[in-house]
């Protein structure tokens, strides 16, 4: 047998363990992040404090389980990868007591394997906290186990992206945010970042050199500050947020995150508004000068869903999360082409592990397309042509805006639209087969203004009038050619 104290000797002649074992943390069952050295900005922004090892009934699985924590503490892993290593050592220990084997030295590789093994959704993870702590307990000399791996039939990544058609509901509908919601959401699908790395953004990011623009991230996987140029654009909507920062606690305000905390809660100073069944964008929020959280983030984004009322093409409700929102801006960069480096960089992932499921994603997407759609243009020309987007402008394709004719394809993803009421006379106006009736309508609608133009002699309404019917036949003969490619009976003007 292996008796806690013959444990604790062999950690105590290990590396770590010389380090270690006088750690006055190892006499608590309940540790905090701040006592291992995060910050309570960081606790606050994930939403979680402590690290619980009650429940253990073996000590000495228990005493391994916190030098672990400890272990993976030193290689700054995630939050999440730190709790659930706690999670599935204790359901070993509850495993292993129900199945009466009480010392590691008994502990067999079948016995791991049968742990693993019925976890059926977690038993990839379960594994792979199995193989880490036991490669790692060989390693310092700790203990030694056997193992060896199942092989698991890995089902193909959901890549969760936001359908065009949500995409299109949700900025007919961003307005229904508090204005720095709707600025961090919009960063968010243009930046590719994770909530996270949105959240720690400093208030001062930006920085000027000449006509280009700067921003300062935190990349979460590399650990580390990093300025990425953005378009004038973006520079233009953090600039706007941090002018509402300076507006609402003013501008020598000692906080120093680009998004602060907002509540719809009574105890924060709300008033006016009962909480019993409200809605909290029925709610003017109050501002606080400390860090937004993520579980805030996620309570916001499901009131949105309902409250924008996004559904499906299947007619389903959508739930939306943040994370769709970088998952959104990689697929839309693979549908653009970009390079695997490129997108890998943008997104801060620490490899190209992801990206050919994105990739495929996105080709699937483009023969879906090639089959169902072709476009015709201004000047009647059939083309599945989209108009060249520039390095930080690739959102556009899955942004463009359904006018009452067709589809804009405008390359800008913010601002205004000078044509915005003369989509015929726009380069950047697409139309398909579907939109035929509607211009075939709208002709028949303008024929009755011509003649009353004509009767009545007003020339300059006369010349617009026949100017707009020539937009519209010129799109209808390329609607046309583009049947006469598809196979397909039409008839026109």
């Amino acid at each position: 047998m292996l008796p806690i104290e013959a444990l604790q000797e062999k950690i105590a002649k290990s590396e770590l363990g010389q380090e270690w074992i006088n750690n006055p943390l190892l006499d608590k069952d309940i540790w905090s992040f701040e006592e291992l050295g995060y910050t309570q900005e960081e606790t606050k922004i994930k939403g979680v404090r402590n690290i619980y090892f009650e429940g253990f009934s073996l000590s000495w699985l228990k005493l391994l389980a916190k030098f672990t924590i400890l272990a993976c503490v030193r290689k700054k892993l995630s939050f999440h990868v730190i709790i659930q290593t706690v999670i599935n050592l204790r359901k070993l220990d509850k495993f292993l007591i129900k199945e009466g084997y009480n010392q590691p030295e008994i502990i067999t590789d079948s016995l791991l394997q049968k742990f693993v093994a019925p976890r059926i959704k977690n038993s990839i993870a379960s594994q792979s906290t199995i193989v880490t702590v036991i490669k790692m307990w060989a390693e310092e000399g700790w203990l030694e186990l056997t193992y060896t791996p199942i092989k698991f039939k890995r089902k193909k990544p959901e890549i969760e992206t936001i359908p065009e058609e949500i995409l299109h509901q949700i900025y007919e509908n961003f307005d229904l945010f508090p204005p720095p919601l709707e600025r961090l959401f919009r960063l968010q699908l243009v930046l590719g970042c994770r909530i996270g790395e949105m959240l720690t953004m400093p208030r001062q990011c930006l920085k000027r050199e000449g006509e280009q623009w700067f921003l300062l991230k935190w990349v979460q996987k590399h650990k580390h500050w990093r300025f990425y140029q953005i378009h004038p654009a973006v520079a233009e909507l953090v600039r706007e947020q941090q002018k509402f920062l300076a507006q609402q606690f003013g501008s020598n305000s000692e906080f120093d995150k680009l998004f602060c905390r907002l509540s719809t809660a009574p105890k924060d100073g709300v008033k006016g508004v009962s909480r019993t069944g409200a809605n909290r964008f029925d709610i003017e929020p109050v501002y606080l000068p400390s860090v937004l959280t993520a579980s805030s983030i996620c309570r916001w984004l499901r009131d949105f869903s309902e409250t924008a009322n996004l559904i499906d093409k299947h007619d389903n409700r959508f739930y939306l999360t943040s994370h769709m929102f970088r998952r959104t801006k990689a697929s839309v960069m693979a549908y653009c082409e970009v390079e695997d480096e490129y997108i890998a960089a943008v997104l801060g992932h620490a490899s190209l592990d992801m990206l050919p499921h994105y990739r495929k994603l996105s080709l699937e997407r483009l023969e879906k397309e090639a089959n169902a759609k072709g476009y015709v243009d201004k000047y009647g020309r059939v083309t599945n042509f989209k108009p060249r987007k520039r390095r930080y402008e690739r959102l556009a394709e899955l942004l463009k805006v359904t006018t009452p004719l067709g589809e804009c394809h405008r390359p800008t993803m913010l601002g205004d639209c000078q044509y915005r009421y003369a989509c015929l006379s726009c380069d950047h106006h697409r139309v398909t087969l579907e939109d035929k009736p509607k211009l075939e309508t709208d002709i028949r609608r303008l024929q009755p203004d011509l003649e009353k133009a004509q009767t009545a002699s007003q020339e300059r309404r006369g010349t617009e009038i026949n100017r707009l019917l020539d937009l519209l036949k010129t799109r209808l003969q390329g609607l046309e050619n583009l049947a006469s490619l598809k196979g397909e009976k039409s008839h026109g003007w």
